[in-house]
């Protein structure tokens, strides 16, 4: 009895050893446990980065600057934001020479050419008027007299008896009806081209002619003044050219209703210009755009090609032109601009980043890289996040 109960008691020691053992190994379990989470979150807090990559977007401005031009030999002295050019009213003439498109008609007429061939011993006269008759009885006549050599042919007018359309035959071989039937295989006729059917019309001027002569001659007048003074004033890109309708005179070589192919008109006019260089516009233009923008946004297009020109009014006795200027650029975000806010994007997944950037007008779009790249939401701590913005 003695020796089982030392046992029993034996037992029991083991068993509270054994479950003290278990207890000590749970709490070096968590402890381990809680060490690597806490070393896991020091290193998410400590190395985890979100580099966002803001798109912005292009908006298009349009505006416009009125400038002052003065002429270059202009005595006025300059104000600020004037620039020196040419402003000048230059005399110009130009005739030119049109065609009558009224027309009477006097008649019509069929014509062409023959060769008369002559196979006989003797030479044969022939009158005007004779008659040469095609192979589908189409009648023909001699417009002159002529004299076909024996052994010889003759290249001859002909003209239709009745001057019609379908007498405008084509080639064909004509004998002639009026010579013995003996000799109507020796002499006859040939032709090589097609009869020309044709109008007789005499040309009258309208008035019409005459309005559309005006306009065309002033267009061209336009165009010529254009190149002569691009060709003037080569130093200066753009020029301004406008027609004084007050200072027109024109001369018409011929009135409505006369009989006339061909008439002849001369203008006369003055002509206003405005010429300057391209740059001194354009560094004002850029100028009012930086003046005009906020102070996080920058231009990214300013094209001259878009810059349209006027020419607003002129003072020739001061010498000075007012020119409308109308440019359209295109403006975007700066690189230091400031519309996101690392707080609002703390901690963010990637369905509430999204909703986030997407209210905003500024952003076209957006890119985020994660490091280490599983991560799938915005680092909690706003100093491991970087807004970079792309162009």
């Amino acid at each position: 009895m003695p020796r089982a109960g030392y046992k029993i008691k034996e037992n029991l020691t083991a068993a509270k050893k054994s479950e003290a053992k278990n207890i000590y190994f749970k709490i070096a379990g968590s402890f381990i446990a809680l060490t690597v989470i806490l070393v896991l979150a020091v290193l998410y807090l400590g190395f985890a980065k979100a580099t966002l990559i803001i798109i912005p977007t292009q908006e298009k401005v349009t505006d416009s600057l009125n400038v002052t031009i003065v002429d270059m030999d202009s005595t006025a002295g300059m104000a600020q934001g004037e620039i020196l050019g040419i402003v000048r009213q230059v005399p110009l003439e130009q005739s030119q020479t049109f065609t009558a498109t009224g027309k009477k008609i006097l008649g019509e007429e069929v014509t062409g050419q023959v060769t008369i061939i002559n196979d006989y011993l003797k030479n044969q006269p022939l009158v005007a008027t004779t008659r040469l008759l095609s192979q589908d009885n189409k009648l023909f006549r001699l417009k002159n007299t002529v004299n076909v050599p024996a052994g010889g042919r003759v290249v001859a007018e002909v003209y239709a008896d009745e001057a019609k359309p379908d007498m405008a035959i084509g080639p064909s071989k004509f004998t002639i009806p009026g010579l013995w039937a003996g000799l109507q295989d020796k002499i006859y006729a040939q032709s090589q081209s097609p009869m020309a059917y044709q109008e007789k019309v005499k040309y009258i001027i309208t008035q019409s002619d005459i309005d559309k002569a005006v306009s065309g001659l002033k267009l061209s007048l336009l165009t010529n003044a254009k190149k002569e003074i691009s060709q003037a004033y080569q130093e200066y890109e753009q020029s301004i050219i406008e027609v004084d309708n007050n200072s027109i005179s024109q001369e018409v070589q011929g009135k409505v209703g006369e009989e006339k192919d061909k008439f002849t008109i001369k203008i006369k006019t003055k002509i206003t210009v405005a010429a300057f260089k391209d740059n001194d516009i354009y560094s004002q233009v850029r100028a009012k755009l930086i003046n005009a923008l906020a102070d996080d946004k920058e231009i990214v297009e300013l094209r001259r090609a878009d810059t349209a020109y006027h020419l607003g009014g002129i003072n020739l006795s001061q010498g000075t032109a007012t020119v409308d200027v109308d440019f359209v650029a295109k403006v975007t975000l700066k690189d230091n601009a400031k519309i996101i806010k690392k707080n609002n994007l703390a901690g963010l997944n990637n369905e509430q980043l999204k909703a986030y950037l997407n209210s905003l007008p500024e952003v076209a779009g957006y890119e985020v890289k994660f490091f280490p790249a599983f991560l799938k939401k915005m680092p909690n701590l706003v100093d491991r996040i970087e807004v970079v913005i792309k162009k």
